[in-house]
């Protein structure tokens, strides 16, 4: 079997997953940074639209790219092509300075996305650990 094979499916999925989580965490820091920029809009990642486009209708990772905007299937690192999108809420109008980041909402966020990226980490290392036994031979 070709270690490649070894990796696909699940480990592929969880590195995806891994790098929008990393991805939405910098645009999560940069609207913090910005939270006293005049007119600045604030960003965010929508992970599962994203997930969505890397998995598919199905569940599963698609091969062929049908718009720009698809994870060309050859791409591991799974974080090009993802597109910000300004935060259209209704309940965070923007303040007299035209800034539309609230700490508040920025810092659960953050602390809702650490949790998901700590999950990931936390699963893909057991599949790892989970492949250095059978390796080992279960000792």
């Amino acid at each position: 079997m070709e270690p490649h094979g070894i990796f696909s499916g699940t480990v592929n999925i969880l590195e995806r997953a891994l790098n929008i989580r990393a991805a939405r965490h910098d645009l999560i820091s940069a609207n913090v940074a910005n939270s006293e920029t005049p007119d600045y809009q604030a960003f965010d990642l929508i992970v599962e639209e994203e997930m969505e486009k890397v998995l598919g209708k199905e569940g599963q990772i698609g091969l062929a790219m049908t718009q720009k905007k698809h994870f060309p299937a050859n791409n591991v690192a799974g974080s090009e092509g993802l597109k910000p999108k300004p935060v259209v809420d209704s309940k965070w109008d923007k303040d007299e300075n035209g800034n539309s980041v609230r700490i508040e909402r920025e810092m659960a966020n953050l602390a809702e996305n650490s949790l998901m990226y700590n999950a990931l980490a936390q699963i893909i290392s057991k599949k790892f650990r989970g492949l250095d036994d059978v390796i080992k031979g279960g000792r």
